[in-house]
């Protein structure tokens, strides 16, 4: 891996772009599942936890920009070793020669054979050291030249098992992401189109959509008059979607700037839209409002789950921190990120919890329009345009994500000696299919999309945002501690986590270790 095929960071860009960049990355669909989490475990306990789960996140995102740096310091001075030139006649020298031997030395003015030169405080300058294209003079060895990935950093510092293990836990995270957004899109076709509500006829309880919705059944009918159920017509439209947007997994699209443009726009759209109906609400008296409790610790490993989910961004931190121009700036962009990413989950949480007396698991149903309500055509309209949200922007990132998984699933899967031999014909057949249909067959065996979150940021998140990081950076820290015992040389890492002592380490792990411990017997107890 070493000296092949790097990718330079592309084109800068400033800071405050850099901001709204990862702040539209981490706020996604995992927002739509906070307020029901909160409405379970409590706005108190929530609170705390979105809080512990932030910093969390936030300590982990700075360890990959750290090891980021760290992975190019390794490839540099790699680079720079290995295209030194030994004297044929070195191996004939002494064994005192050897071991005094100082390859760092300053050389002689008439010897090309040394490439490296030490200014005054032991770090290397990059221009005489292995100076590569797209590394710039002046910079430290440790430096975001080079856009290197999640998986390429585990080639560097993985073994076998470890880029597996990693491999494996960003499929299983596909996977999860592809079966969250079939359900969530067909749970919202289905509950927009069917029009049956047996407390229409009840005369005077004219009461909210989500009360409507609360007291429906998977086995009522659709519509009025009909056999088809409410279950049956979940399934239909995961089945509808997976026929519509299957088949662009078998081709090669990419994410266009257009299209980020479009669903951007729809997201904060949405967003402002649903806190300002739910504080239009809260303030109207003859209104019906939630009551959460404090706290409730049975239902906090849900918070766990969906909080991870929510603040999910580690996997594309390479993408976004490369073209930054002021790279000592990173740490002070992720930090502001997160608070104002809390603050918002808080709001947008806080405002529908004590809105609406029940909160579904997602959260944009709760503004399903009210077929007997008699409302305004503006507020139809932005209760149509709500509850249609998740199908508008998770129908266009749908075949996006299927491409990737289906990438990760050949690679991985082409791997393995036994099929390494697959014929062209059978990958572009086999691995599409794979990568669409067993999210299907997961979202046809449930709708419960809270338990999908839970399990998918849990299990896959947890490993992604938690476990990762502290290996990559673990590993990153002792591969440069190791460097500067074997070159006598200082190694300094201006992008290194303010969470420097080994004990973070630990913590993180340790805490990953017992929320998922937690989730798990919240499952089987």
């Amino acid at each position: 891996m070493v000296g092949g095929g790097d990718k330079l960071a592309p084109a800068s860009f400033s800071a405050g772009t850099a901001a709204i960049y990862i702040f539209n990355l981490i706020v996604g669909t995992g927002a739509l599942a906070l307020p029901n989490a909160f409405a379970q475990a409590g706005w108190g306990l929530g609170t705390g936890l979105l809080v512990v789960l932030a910093v969390f996140s936030y300590i982990t995102a700075s360890w990959v920009v750290e090891s980021m740096a760290a992975c190019n310091g390794i490839k540099n001075i790699e680079q720079s070793i290995n295209s030194h030139k030994i004297d044929e006649d070195m191996n004939d020298q002494d064994e005192e020669d050897k071991t005094s031997r100082n390859f760092f030395e300053e050389p002689d003015d008439d010897d090309s054979a040394y490439l490296v030169k030490t200014d005054l405080t032991g770090q290397v300058n990059v221009a005489t050291y292995g100076a590569t294209e797209g590394i710039n003079a002046g910079q430290p060895v440790c430096n975001l030249a080079r856009q290197l990935e999640l998986a390429e950093m585990a080639d560097i510092l993985f073994n076998n098992v470890g880029r597996v293990c990693l491999s494996l836990c960003m499929v299983a995270y596909l996977f999860g992401d592809l079966a969250i957004y079939c359900t969530a899109v067909a749970k919202s076709l289905r509950d927009v189109s069917c029009t049956y509500n047996p407390m229409s006829r009840n005369s005077s309880t004219s009461n909210s959509s989500i009360t409507n919705s609360s007291t429906l059944q998977l086995s009522d009918p659709c519509w009025d008059g009909t056999p088809l159920t409410r279950s049956d017509a979940y399934r239909m439209y995961v089945a509808v979607f997976l026929l519509l947007l299957g088949p662009f997994a078998f081709f090669n699209v990419s994410k266009t700037k257009y299209l980020q443009i479009f669903t951007t726009a729809m997201r904060w759209t949405a967003f402002i839209t649903m806190v300002t109906l739910s504080i239009m609400r809260i303030l109207d008296t003859s209104a019906t409002h939630g009551n959460p409790p404090i706290a409730n610790f049975s239902t906090a490993p849900t918070v766990f789950g969906v909080s991870v989910y929510a603040f999910m961004c580690h996997h594309s931190i390479p993408s976004l921190v490369s073209p930054i121009k002021n790279k000592s700036s990173v740490a002070t962009i992720f930090a502001t990120d997160y608070i104002l990413i809390a603050l918002f989950y808080l709001i947008l949480a806080f405002t529908g919890i004590f809105a609406f007396p029940v909160v579904p698991d997602l959260y944009t149903l709760v503004f399903k329009p009210d077929q007997g309500a008699g409302s305004s055509l503006p507020m139809e309209i932005a209760d149509y345009f709500l509850a249609l949200f998740p199908v508008f922007t998770l129908s266009t990132n749908f075949p996006i994500i299927a491409i990737t998984l289906k990438k990760n699933l050949e690679t991985i899967i082409t791997n393995i000696p036994f099929f390494s031999t697959m014929s062209p014909m059978s990958r572009k057949l086999v691995f599409p299919l794979v990568a669409i249909v067993i999210p299907a067959l997961v979202a046809l065996g449930t709708e419960d999309l809270g338990i999908l979150v839970t399990i998918t940021g849990a299990y896959a998140g947890a490993g992604i945002q938690y476990v990762i990081p502290c290996c990559l950076v673990f590993l990153a820290r002792k591969r440069l501690n190791k460097l500067e015992t074997d070159l006598n040389m200082t190694l300094h890492n201006p992008l290194a986590s303010a969470f420097k002592h080994s004990g973070f380490v630990i913590l993180v792990l340790s805490w990953s270790v017992l929320a998922v411990g937690l989730v798990t017997a919240n499952f089987i107890i």
